[in-house]
């Protein structure tokens, strides 16, 4: 007998094939052989013979046996960084828990969107398509800003203020370069990999890997918020998929209190997650970082829709950015009290950080909205 789990999960599988065939990734996604180009980037690796590294590679493209099957037009990487990032917040936490359908959808939002299966309460969480592309480069290009230098001892130290900030990204004007080059290749096609490719320091690879991994896993932290606090579904809406033609898409609006309670679990599973490993401050870090993501891709839109910014008054699913912010803030201090200022601080310093660089940013897509560019159809499909 088919479950409710299973229903939902072939809707989001056929949501999935129709997106795939629209965009024309289901050829490129079904010509791609994985584990050869796995193999062929493992060559680069010196002392590992052929049969070792076809052992590894093999291994590591075989699922545990605990995640669900994928679907036929979802990325393998995709599927197994979602499954990861949630083996790894499952772990943060103690008693039952049972994993919501995942996977990837074109929303057109950086915050993963809750979708109901046809007649059906069965919660399907959707991340936007390009998110992990998109947060591994902006990851890299706000570390790349970071003022920092290398003590005696080994240790990095980074400078916080936002006057060494600014400093360093004119007088290295790479990360605003990097920056600018990510948002815009987003915002006006769609796709992130379009920004130049590069590879930064080994300090930078660190500080940026780090940041986005705690990005990412609040993101999915918080879905999971909705799920341990029993939210149910009692505020829908339709919404519109790009690329699934007419096929009707309900989504869970959550009310914002809803919201922030979820804010405040996601930011405690990151916490769990990173913490013991990285330290709270640069858990916290990636939480503050995809707060600042939000802000950037919302004025960008704006700005090269209308060549001014949209006051953000937050929408039918998420409260304002800034009343999001201070929610996990408050959490941050109510929870930590005089341990809290280091947190606090690497959250100003975040958003001190992007701030600066959209400084650098802004004048650009004021200039391509003077000349009529717009927002790819992801950003705008349900305005």
């Amino acid at each position: 007998m088919t479950t409710e789990t299973e229903k939902a999960r072939a809707f989001l599988w056929e949501l999935q094939a129709q997106a795939a065939e629209a965009t024309g990734m289901r050829d490129v996604e079904h010509a791609t052989d994985w584990q050869e180009r796995m193999v062929e980037i493992g060559r680069r690796m010196p002392e590992v013979s052929e049969e070792q590294l076809r052992q590894v590679v093999a291994l590591g493209m075989s699922p545990p046996e605990h995640w669900p099957p994928r679907g036929p037009d979802e990325p393998v990487w995709g599927y197994r960084l979602i499954h990861s990032l949630a083996d790894r917040l499952e772990t943060a936490f103690t008693g039952s828990f049972t994993r919501p359908v995942l996977g990837m959808l074109i929303t057109g939002e950086i915050n993963a969107v809750t979708l109901l299966a046809p007649d059906s309460q069965t919660h399907i969480v959707v991340f936007e398509s390009e998110l992990f592309m998109f947060a591994n480069l902006f990851g890299k290009a706000v570390a790349l800003a970071m003022p920092h230098e290398v003590r005696e001892d080994g240790w990095i130290a980074f400078s916080p203020g936002g006057d060494d900030v600014r400093r360093h990204v004119r007088d290295s004007p790479e990360a605003a370069r990097r920056f600018r080059d990510v948002v815009l290749a987003y915002v006006l096609r769609g796709r992130p990999s379009g920004a130049s490719p590069y590879v930064p320091s080994q300090v930078v690879r660190a500080m940026g890997s780090i940041l986005v991994d705690g990005m990412e896993l609040f993101v999915l932290g918080h879905e999971y918020g909705h799920v341990m606090a029993g939210h149910l579904a009692d505020r829908k809406t339709s919404r519109r998929m790009l690329g699934t033609g007419e096929v009707d898409v309900t989504e869970v609006a959550w009310e914002w209190e809803q919201e922030a309670l979820a804010d405040i679990i996601g930011w405690k599973l990151c916490i769990g997650a990173m913490g013991a490993k990285f330290g709270l401050e640069l858990a916290h870090a990636g939480v503050e970082l995809f707060f600042a993501a939000c802000e950037v891709l919302d004025r960008a839109v704006s700005l090269l829709l209308t060549g001014e910014y949209a006051p953000d008054h937050g929408s039918s699913t998420h409260p304002p950015i800034d009343v999001r912010r201070g929610v996990v803030r408050e959490q941050v201090q109510a929870e930590l009290g005089e341990n809290a200022a280091s947190l606090l601080d690497m959250g100003t310093t975040i958003q001190e950080i992007v701030d600066v660089l959209w400084e650098e940013t802004a004048p650009v897509i004021l200039d391509l909205h003077r000349q009529g560019a717009v927002p790819d159809a992801r950003w705008t499909a349900n305005l």
